[in-house]
């Protein structure tokens, strides 16, 4: 199983350079895929600030939030963190070595606690703490 961190959802339904590596690589995996209800926080997110910085339209951001929680209603499992995560998020983000920012080291914990073979991102600060946990890194 690949936890999709919301770098690599993003893509898929708003256009940025890798939308069209990122949804190749979704098509061909053939891999069991988990995001987290904090992917899809992030991602409304995501969509709303492209929405403020006129990258996108308004209309086009909601479209792409509903479609982003259609496939993972569809495709994907949907993990909602819980207290171990948070707890282990906080270590994570607490540890000066990982450099992580909060949301990242969630992703990370939620990822753990799933034991997910890897993770697909394409944020290189969270990247990179993955890999100095041990994890492996699905790269676009």
């Amino acid at each position: 199983m690949i936890y999709v961190d919301t770098s690599a959802l993003v893509p898929v339904f708003i256009r940025e350079p890798k939308s069209e590596a990122v949804i190749a690589w979704l098509e061909s995996s053939g891999e069991r895929l988990v995001l987290s209800e904090w992917c899809l926080v992030e991602f409304a997110s995501a969509a709303a600030l492209k929405v403020r910085t006129g990258q996108t339209a308004p209309k086009l951001a909601r479209v792409a939030v509903a479609r982003a929680r259609e496939f993972a209603r569809k495709h994907c499992t949907v993990a909602i963190p819980g207290r171990d995560e948070f707890r282990r998020a906080a270590e994570l983000a607490g540890d000066d070595g990982l450099k992580l920012r909060a949301g990242d080291a969630l992703h990370l914990a939620i990822a753990m606690g799933l034991n997910a073979q890897g993770i697909l991102c394409l944020d290189d600060a969270m990247i990179a703490g993955a890999r100095a946990l041990g994890m492996s890194v699905v790269t676009i």
